[in-house]
């Protein structure tokens, strides 16, 4: 060790020349050149350098520089036409070259930072990293060629080979990863992390997060796309959120979609303001517009159609009805046919009043003698259309019935008639039992009035709430216990169902409960929608932790030059 000291030793002495504390190993090109500097290599520094603490070592470093202090250029022509730069670290050859009154920047590779003139608290590391950059600021690029056609952007952050490359004015953007917003020239506030992210986007407001997320946007803005190949082939579409690896992939023009899930709204390219949550769900959408869908493959058939609401697994358009509006299947495996129609569940009974429906649909009344059924628009003074001695009432057990008061039922018509009475507007049955509605009805368990064969066809049902305790908005109160992403998996791999929501067993045995079950479902949405907001934060943490590492690492950096 002690030879290598007294090699270098003896190799400076013969080109040692002191003038004001200066170092020079070459023949100084001035008697006095400023004060407290160190000059290496031919042409280092100039004929009248005023600037002191400058350390400028290889040919032709800091030949320009007169005025400028505290600079450190490393490598042939770095920071060659610096003339009063202050506080500046080029290292690398041409690093720097043509900045000249830039101050506190830090350039490090090959030409890095190249054409940099009056830009401030700039940091490019990387072969070319920032090499037009002439008057932006604040910006830090890392990766060869990262940030390279830059020329007055600000406040951006491209970290990969190539990364930024094409930005030329956008300010606010943070790119990591090879070729990440490599197209984007004036755009702003963008965050793309993965690689290939949003090579071709010029849009604005833009997070994409995967590989190859949003990689073909072009001017599309405002969309969160998060997975790998999330939202890929987006080109203008706006305000979309794609979460789930492949969801919404195909989407080019569509706006306002909600995608999430693995492959959910894989196919739909110009469809408007549509919500699918779940593994596969409305994966073979196209163009429809306003259509909701939750639960495993639910909606995943329906092509064009729109305003349509599929909730629970599987639940969707029946074969060949691709195209339907205002459709609704509620439950796992519901199947609609015709648009404008809702159905819930596949052959489950539908229960009112009761959560365990022993019909197509049981209506249990809260008070004994009503059947809890109305019909708004046919009441006892409404004149009959038609004249017939058949009827419907109910039997022992509260079955809707087929009646006839010919003569051989004369007995049963007065019974029937005996077990109706009129309140006001109303007709109440006054007998203990229900109302049987078709044929072949033979369970009529207690506690029900009326019980349908066959199912009910109707325009609209309406689920009545009876408190806002039985409703979901109390996951947004405080003190609600919110179950961890790991309980929850833990959950889901043990039970094979999300927590709270029946197990396919349950639904086949005891039917859904509409109320109930839209009430948790919602639940669910909320939830989701607390996990998305705390993933946000974390995300947002681990940017301003990436932000202060960088900060410390370009500290410490510096520190090790001087």
């Amino acid at each position: 060790m002690k030879n290598i000291v007294l090699f270098f030793v003896l190799l400076l002495l013969p080109k040692l020349s002191m003038a004001q504390m200066n170092y020079v190993s070459t023949t100084p090109s001035s008697a006095t050149p400023g004060s407290d500097n160190t000059l290496v290599g031919v042409g280092a520094g100039n004929l009248n350098m005023s600037g002191a603490s400058n350390l400028f070592i290889g040919r032709g470093t800091g030949i320009l520089n007169m005025a400028g202090t505290q600079n450190v250029f490393l490598g042939a022509s770095a920071g060659s036409q610096n003339s009063s730069g202050q506080k500046n670290s080029f290292v690398g050859f041409s690093s720097g070259y043509s900045n000249a009154t830039g101050n506190s920047n830090t350039f490090q590779g090959a030409e890095s930072g190249y054409y940099n003139s009056s830009g401030f608290n700039n940091s490019f590391i990387g072969a070319k990293s920032g090499f037009f950059n002439t008057q932006g600021n604040n910006n830090s690029f890392f990766g060869s060629g990262a940030g390279y056609s830059n020329t007055q952007g600000n406040d951006n952050t491209f970290m990969g080979a190539d990364a930024g490359g094409g930005n030329t004015t956008g300010v606010g953007n943070t790119f990591i990863g090879s070729f990440s917003g490599s197209s984007n020239g004036t755009a702003v506030q963008n965050t793309f992390l993965g690689a290939n992210t949003g090579t071709a986007s010029t849009g604005v407001g833009n997070t994409f997060l995967g590989a190859e997320a949003g990689k073909n946007n072009q001017s599309g803005g405002y969309n969160v796309f998060i997975g790998l190949s999330a939202g890929l082939n987006n080109t203008t579409g706006l305000g979309n959120l794609f979460l789930g690896q492949q969801a919404g992939v195909n989407n080019r023009t569509g706006n306002y979609n909600l995608f999430m899930g693995n492959g959910s709204g894989s196919n739909l390219t110009t469809g408007l303001g549509n919500t699918a949550v779940g593994d596969g769900s409305s994966l073979l959408t196209t163009s429809g517009d306003r259509n909701t869908s939750i639960g495993q493959y639910a909606g995943i058939s329906n092509l064009t159609g729109s305003y349509n609401v599929f909730i629970g697994f599987g639940a969707n358009v029946s074969n060949g009805a691709s195209n339907l509006t205002n459709a609704s299947a509620i439950g796992a495996n519901a199947q609609v046919a015709i648009s404008n129609a809702l159905i819930l569940g596949s052959n489950a009974n539908v229960g009112i009043g009761t959560s365990a429906p022993a019909a197509k649909l049981e209506v249990v009344s809260s008070t004994t003698g009503t059947s809890g059924l109305r019909l708004t628009n046919l009441t006892s003074a409404v004149s009959t259309t038609a004249m017939t001695t058949k009827f419907l009432t109910v039997n022992a057990t509260g079955d809707v019935i087929l009646a006839t008061s010919g003569a051989a039922n004369v007995r049963a018509a007065a019974e029937v008639e005996s077990m109706w009475s009129s309140d006001g507007k109303n007709i109440q049955n006054t007998n203990a039992g229900g109302v049987i509605i078709g044929p072949g009805v033979g369970q009529t368990p207690a506690g029900y009035r009326l019980y349908v064969a066959d199912g009910v066809l109707t325009e609209k049902v309406k689920v009545a709430v009876k408190s806002s305790n039985d409703w979901s908005d109390r996951v947004f109160e405080k003190g609600y216990h919110l179950r961890g992403l790991n309980e929850v998996e833990t959950y889901i791999n043990r039970e094979k169902h999300l927590p709270g929501i029946p197990s396919a067993e349950e639904v086949v045995k005891e039917g859904v409960d509409v109320g109930k079950m839209q009430a948790k479902l919602l639940e669910k949405v909320e939830e989701l929608t607390l996990y998305v907001i705390e993933l946000k934060k974390q995300n947002e943490a681990l940017q301003q932790k990436s932000t202060r590492l960088e900060n410390r690492v370009n500290k410490l950096q510096a520190k090790a030059r001087k």
